[in-house]
């Protein structure tokens, strides 16, 4: 009988964290969820929290029921880009205050890093794999920021670190709700953003999620994961396919269509990038549940025209 393990999720209340937490419930794992703002999902009820906010959590607090393995996917934000650049160093001293206290352990827990595929900047037709040199673009600038200390760890292999980079994420409450099946719903066609010739490496929140935990309970620490399900689409097959499902008509944005202020966001939306990796039999092995995004994409559309 496998050993349980016990998770500690930061963000727990996020898109994918709240994903991560429905399978560690799944799984039969214990389950511990930093509660700050965002409150848990009810499904989540069976897990325990604890209050506190990333910048002040006491960790020393965790030491009488240690956690195995901690799930972080914890983002500090603000507004603009004098914002981001205060929350970027606000995130970069909390992990700084996370990573000491890991010091300090004789047996720490393992540290997964939830990060994003933006880090790694934009490519032309070259795939993009774990190696790859970090060239943060959009809001992934100031995540990278942040996120520095724990990189520096792993590359110090002073602790059990593990990356976790999942591409374009998709399903409820994700960008794809955000900027293609609400504008749908709202405006009758389906946006695409520029040129549409950006490329873009897709996995379901579901999968994501899984495979999150399973390589934290049985990868190599010290190691990095992009994690994709599937080739790369440009953005104009998404368009398509979209429309098909639909039946909307396809119709180019612009940022001045959006009155987009904030470059990050409009160069977040339209980066191209063919993220690959070097982990596909290893993902293989764990199985995925969404491997034709058309059908995902028709059930999300679905659902969201039926609520």
């Amino acid at each position: 009988m496998a050993t349980q393990s016990h998770i500690l999720i930061l963000g727990a209340g996020g898109f994918i964290g709240s994903a991560c937490a429905r399978a560690v419930l799944e799984s039969g794992d214990r389950l511990t969820c930093l509660a700050h703002r965002t409150p848990l999902a009810s499904e989540l009820s069976g897990a325990r929290t604890v209050p506190g906010s990333l910048p002040t959590f006491p960790w020393r607090s965790l030491e009488a029921d240690p956690p195995t393995i901690i799930l972080h996917l914890a983002r500090l934000s603000a507004p603009g880009r004098s914002g981001r650049r205060i929350a970027a160093w606000r995130s970069a001293r909390a992990n700084r205050r996370l990573l000491s206290w890991l010091e300090g352990q004789a047996h720490p827990p393992l540290l997964v890093l939830v990060a994003g595929t933006l880090a790694y900047g934009p490519s032309a037709d070259a795939e993009v794999y774990e190696e790859h040199p970090l060239n943060p673009v959009g809001f992934a600038r100031q995540y990278a920021r942040g996120e520095a200390p724990v990189l520096a760890a792993l590359q110090a292999g002073r602790l059990p670190v593990q990356i976790m980079r999942p591409a374009w994420v998709y399903g409820p409450r994700s960008w794809l709700k955000s900027f293609y099946l609400d504008p749908m719903r709202r405006e009758g066609f389906v946006p695409l953003y520029g040129s549409g010739e950006n490329w873009m490496s897709l996995i379901h929140v579901e999968d994501a999620a899984r495979w999150i935990l399973r390589l934290a309970q049985t990868a190599p620490t010290g190691t990095t994961f992009n994690l994709v399900s599937g080739a790369p689409m440009r953005q104009t097959e998404l368009a398509e396919r979209l429309s098909r499902i639909s039946g909307l008509p396809v119709r180019r944005r612009t940022p001045a269509d959006l009155a987009i202020r904030d470059s990050a966001l409009w160069e977040s939306l339209t980066f191209s990038q063919r993220t690959a990796t070097r982990h596909a039999a290893r993902y293989h092995e764990i199985g995925c549940d969404h491997p034709d995004p058309g059908l995902a994409l028709e059930s999300l559309w679905r659902a969201l025209r039926t609520a």
